[in-house]
């Protein structure tokens, strides 16, 4: 394969490939995902905002896509890395590069991603630098001390970038349920509106604002980013824990982090992060299999003195995948019950709420 561009690390680390899509320089977090199936949904998955998504399943392309299964309104990650692009090899199905181009997101084709998946896995997730052409020796240095300075995307307010920017809705029928939007999926909303009348607001909606809708419960989306940020603790967590008081809360992803925050509980940075969409989790004496993409985790001894109880719990490392408030009125999961991509095996997490939303205990 003629080479014309890398994947550059920030340890010196690089990767020579091939380019497809916009040719472009791109910097972001360089992440890997296991799912082997929905790779368009992934690439429009809010949650992989500011991130280079690297595909371990090696034919990424191979099968066509049309914007109904966008999770979002534009591609969400900054570059793509795949052994790969089938798609370059049919002129048939040239949609992988064709939107990548109009989104301006640039892709490499890298043969050994296996490589590049242990040195994430060793190492922890990584700065990366993807670059359409090969660098001397002099512009690898100065690409290198570009990257040194720049921040951690997941320190940045990646949430207000992805956030609707006005309420929408009703979606569906049913009770009121009105979703905080950190980045949610398109998916959750056509989940919860099989069930709910579905009003989605800004993630910094005031407890004004949500409560105007007279809703009788409140959803917390997924989305990318530090839980923890400045922002969404000054703007966020004091109007969660007061919703909370009104009417019940389902967190999800993100949203399970930001309920765990509100009440006093503590989360820390994975190493390489939970994603992909074979993930089990134990819930009681059962076990399912969930999609998940998150990089943060709720410290487990931190909920002690909360009023919040750990109910699931990855079988992968042992990190909190759920939580139930000890009142009855509060229901999270780290893992997404809305899929897209991936299995819906836990789309009994809606019921569950329904239940809450109806005044019954799960």
């Amino acid at each position: 394969m003629k080479t014309d561009g890398i994947l550059l690390l920030e340890d010196g680390t690089y990767f020579e490939g091939r380019i497809f899509g916009f040719r472009t320089e791109s910097y972001g977090e360089v992440v890997f995902t296991t799912s082997m199936t929905g790779y368009e949904e992934s690439i429009t998955d809010p949650s992989y905002r500011g991130q280079i998504l690297v595909f371990t399943y090696p034919l990424i392309g191979n099968y066509d896509f049309t914007e109904e299964q966008f999770q979002s309104g534009e591609i969400q990650v900054r570059g793509i890395v795949v052994s790969e692009n089938t798609s370059a090899r049919d002129t048939s199905r040239q949609r992988l590069q064709e939107t990548l181009s109009e989104y301006h997101i640039p892709g490499i084709e890298i043969n050994d991603t296996r490589s590049i998946v242990r040195k994430v896995r060793n190492r922890g997730t990584m700065k990366g630098l993807l670059i359409p052409d090969i660098p001397g020796k002099n512009e690898m240095d100065s690409k290198l001390s570009f990257m040194s300075k720049q921040r951690n995307t997941w320190e940045e307010n990646l949430v207000a970038e992805v956030s609707t920017a006005s309420r929408y809705g009703p979606v569906g029928n049913g009770p009121v349920v009105a979703v905080l939007d950190f980045g949610l999926k398109r998916n959750l909303v056509r989940d919860l509106s099989r069930l709910f009348s579905v009003q989605v607001l800004p993630y910094s909606s005031s407890l004004d604002d949500i409560m105007e809708l007279e809703p009788e419960g409140v959803v917390l989306s997924s989305g990318p980013g530090d839980p923890a940020h400045e922002d969404i603790r000054a703007k966020v967590l004091p109007v969660v824990r007061k919703v909370s008081s009104e009417v019940p809360i389902l967190g999800v992803c993100l949203g399970h982090q930001i309920v765990s925050l509100a009440y006093g509980a503590k989360t820390f940075k994975l190493k390489f992060g939970h994603r992909g969409i074979n993930h089990p989790v134990r819930l009681g004496e059962r076990v399912y299999i969930t999609s998940q993409n998150h990089g943060f985790s709720v410290e487990t001894d931190s909920l002690l003195d909360t009023e919040l109880v750990p109910n699931q719990f990855s079988l992968n490392d042992g990190t909190v995948e759920g939580l139930e408030g000890k009142d009855g009125t509060i229901l999270t999961t780290q893992y997404h019950p809305e899929g897209g991509p991936g299995p819906q095996d836990t789309v009994f997490v809606y019921e569950y709420f329904k239940k809450l939303v109806n005044g019954g205990r799960r």
